[in-house]
């Protein structure tokens, strides 16, 4: 079976678009974990537990250092809090620029994740897009035609 090999052209587009989208995806991602540094923590109210198989999703009232009342919905990643009944107080880091919106348990690693698949796809996109648009080699002389 005789497979064809895809363009030259086809392979420089699509590497240069994936390196491209791999780096917006860093830096969002990037700026993201920054920003949720940026903000702090506070003491959240469970309203409502959900259970959805072997997931826990809470809905959560706090009160941010401003003074604004939030209200969010956060899935349970942190063990300590499977355990939260409706009433029940935890801890909750919220970012800056969005406090209502983004808000995870205080605790919860998973943001790095994002940032983590982000940098291999860059690398990965690097080297294909590399390999797509160098020049390539030119053909051995004719006198090493028979060497090993």
């Amino acid at each position: 079976m005789n497979r064809r090999r895809p363009s030259r052209n086809f392979m420089r587009v699509f590497s240069t678009f994936g390196l491209v989208f791999a780096v917006a995806l860093t830096a969002i991602g990037t700026w993201s974990m920054a920003d949720e540094r940026r903000g702090s923590e506070a003491v959240a109210e469970a309203l409502d537990v959900e259970q959805q198989g072997a997931r826990t999703f809470l809905t959560v009232q706090f009160t941010t250092n401003r003074g604004e009342v939030c209200q969010s919905r956060l899935r349970v990643t942190v063990d300590a809090n499977r355990a939260v009944g409706t009433g029940d107080r935890i801890r909750v880091r919220h970012a800056k620029s969005d406090p209502c919106l983004r808000v995870r348990e205080a605790g919860d690693q998973s943001g790095w994740l994002i940032v983590l698949v982000a940098a291999v796809l860059v690398i990965t996109f690097a080297i294909v897009t590399y390999v797509a648009w160098r020049r390539p080699r030119p053909p051995l002389p004719l006198r090493y035609a028979g060497m090993p």
